[in-house]
């Protein structure tokens, strides 16, 4: 039987690989046999997961330090891509993400511009500009990483739902645009997660169980737990899925 998710001839570009949703998708391209890139802005935390993917059976990994919110910093990222994989690259997966919470009517311009720029602008840029290496691989993904708050809002969260939901709509747009050229462009919508994005939650025994309450599965969920998406969506075989957004969410947007 074929391999689904052998990766073995592909290209993988992860933003916001440093840690989180991103380590671990890196993590699962690379045991498929994948070259992979991670970018972030933080050197140190990016080649701290290098160390640890090549000390594992896999492909290759290197990482690029980029600032996906300067349009400077993403072009030259781009060109290391494409030089670290000879003008080649079929997957992209926009994980570089921040959220600043607090109540709207006390939302600093500064930090709704800051959440904006990184979840929404940095993943229009990385995208636009990969695009001229996806249109000519032998097949291309792009891959955006929502939220269950593109599509369903919680308190303290004007800046991160916005952006989220324009990360949505961003994905569908150019699944639109870019159909016909073979590039499929898609989003997951992963619920409340064991990250470091979280960890203000995690931290807080009482708010923590209040959000298990809007969760069926009465859990955060874990990393590791969206890569099957992100490999469905990145395979050569779901070459008809485009447009679409998975929710990972334990059943949070289903209650």
């Amino acid at each position: 039987m074929i391999d689904l998710f052998d990766f073995s001839e592909a290209t993988v570009l992860v933003t916001g690989g440093g840690s989180g949703i991103g380590k671990e998708i890196a993590r699962a391209f690379y045991a498929r046999g994948a070259k992979v890139v991670i970018a972030g802005r933080t050197a140190e935390k990016l080649n701290v997961v290098v160390d640890e993917l090549r000390n594992l059976e896999g492909g290759a990994c290197s990482a690029v330090t980029a600032d996906v919110t300067a349009e400077e910093s993403v072009n030259k990222l781009l060109h290391q891509v494409a030089r670290s994989f000879d003008g080649n690259l079929n997957i992209v997966v926009n994980c570089a993400g921040i959220n600043i919470r607090s109540p709207a009517d006390q939302a600093r311009l500064e930090d709704f511009r800051e959440v904006i720029d990184v979840n929404l602008t940095g993943t229009f840029l990385v995208t636009r500009m990969a695009y001229p290496l996806l249109k000519k691989a032998e097949f291309a993904r792009v891959i955006n990483l929502a939220s269950i708050f593109s599509t369903v809002s919680y308190p303290h969260r004007v800046s991160y739902a916005s952006s989220k939901g324009g990360v949505l709509m961003l994905t569908k747009t150019l699944a639109v645009e870019w159909a016909q050229e073979g590039i499929t462009v898609n989003a997951i919508s992963p619920g409340p997660l064991l990250t470091e994005i979280n960890q203000t939650v995690l931290d807080d025994p009482v708010n923590y169980a209040k959000f298990c309450e809007r969760i069926p599965m009465r859990r955060f969920g874990k990393p590791e737990e969206v890569v099957t998406s992100a490999l469905f969506l990145a395979s050569k075989h779901s070459s008809y899925v485009t447009g679409t957004d998975v929710r990972v969410d334990g059943g949070w947007t289903s209650a």
